[in-house]
Order: structure tokens, then C-alpha cells, then sequence
């Protein structure tokens, strides 16, 4: 009896996952096409092949739906861009390597990259100018203070300048996936102009 309940209660779990999946999966084609003003639930429900009411099984409204693919796409990054930092020897591998990873989003990630440029100002609110900050906020101004502390950048606002790495980080993104060869040329710049303010001159 009781491995009958738990097949039943296992086979919910993942319709519960399927169905959440291809809500996110339709939501992701639908905000990437019409945008997020334009773009409804029903639009998003219609797109995923489920009865109407089985959005709000999932989520509250649009926004919750919205900043459920921006997790998707924002927690692996996070852990990427906290292990390139760690492993950085230089100020130029600090903050050149974490610009890599953005650009490698709109190139290897065509879909988020779409979806990211086609919603910039939802996006933008959601990731780092919200009142709580993300996880990649957070852990950007942690490195950017201890990398002070110990002497490899000059005193700085490390919360304004996480808040403009991670602003022209999105910038980026946004600009490599509609022109992708420019990405090295533009992770250079963004690189050589966070050098120039932060970095300490070594004595000639």
C-alpha cells in the first residue's frame, strides 16, 4: 500500500515539473517575441498546451513567472562568476573574467540572451536594482571590498560599482547577442575602463 502512495505522490511530482517546465518553456518564447507589456497569461498558458487555469497552480501572475527565468538563467551564472573571481591572480582576470562569462551568455545562450534583450527594463529591476539584492550583487561587492582590503584596488563605493559592473554587464549581454563579433573588442574596453579607475598603479 504504501509503495502505491509513493509512486502516486512521485508521478505527481513530476507532472508538477513537467507542467511547470512548459510553462516557463512558453513563457520564455512568448516575453521573447511580444515582450513582457505586451505579452499576457493567457498568451503564455495558450503557448505551453495546458488548461487556462493551470498558471496560477505556479505562479502568482506574470511577474512571478518572469523572475522565475531569471533565476533559471542568473543561479549557475552566479556560482561561475563567484568561482572566476576567486581564481583571479590579476586585477585584469578580476574583472576581465566575469565580462567573459556575460558575453558567453549572449553567445552560447541565444534564447536567454533574446529574452534578456527583448525585456531590458523588467530584466533590470528584477536583477540589481530591486530593494533586496541578488546573490551576485552581494557577492560582487564582498570581492570588489576584500580585493581593497588587501591592497589590489583603490577605496571605492564597492556597492555603486557592483551596481555599474553588473548595469554594463547587461549591456553586454544585450549588444553580443545582436552583434556577436564584437565581443571581444567590448569585454577589452569594459576591462580597461574598471582598471583605470580601481586598480592600483604599481610604483614605476
Amino acid at each position: 500500500m504504501w509503495e502505491n502512495v509513493r509512486v502516486n505522490e512521485s508521478k505527481r511530482d513530476q507532472n508538477k515539473k513537467a507542467n511547470r517546465d512548459a510553462l516557463l518553456a512558453s513563457a520564455r518564447t512568448v516575453l521573447s517575441q511580444l515582450g513582457y507589456g505586451a505579452a499576457t497569461v493567457r498568451d503564455i498558458v495558450r503557448g505551453s498546451g495546458l488548461a487556462p487555469g493551470s498558471f496560477y497552480n505556479y505562479f502568482h501572475d506574470k511577474e512571478a513567472v518572469f523572475e522565475a527565468l531569471v533565476a533559471e538563467i542568473m543561479e549557475p551564472l552566479a556560482e561561475k562568476l563567484r568561482t572566476s573571481r576567486r581564481e583571479a591572480t590579476t586585477v585584469e582576470a578580476f574583472i576581465g573574467a566575469p565580462f567573459e562569462l556575460a558575453a558567453k551568455v549572449a553567445l552560447e545562450d541565444p534564447e536567454n540572451a533574446l529574452l534578456i534583450a527583448r525585456n531590458q527594463t523588467i530584466f533590470r529591476r528584477i536583477f540589481y536594482l530591486a530593494d533586496r539584492k541578488t546573490d551576485i550583487q552581494k557577492d560582487l561587492e564582498r570581492d570588489l571590498l576584500d580585493w581593497t582590503a588587501r591592497g589590489r584596488l583603490k577605496p571605492h563605493d564597492a556597492a555603486l560599482m557592483a551596481e555599474t559592473m553588473i548595469a554594463l554587464g547587461v549591456d553586454l549581454v544585450v549588444h553580443v547577442s545582436l552583434t556577436p563579433e564584437i565581443a571581444e573588442q567590448r569585454v577589452a574596453f569594459l576591462v580597461g575602463l574598471f582598471r583605470a579607475s580601481i586598480e592600483v598603479e604599481t610604483p614605476r
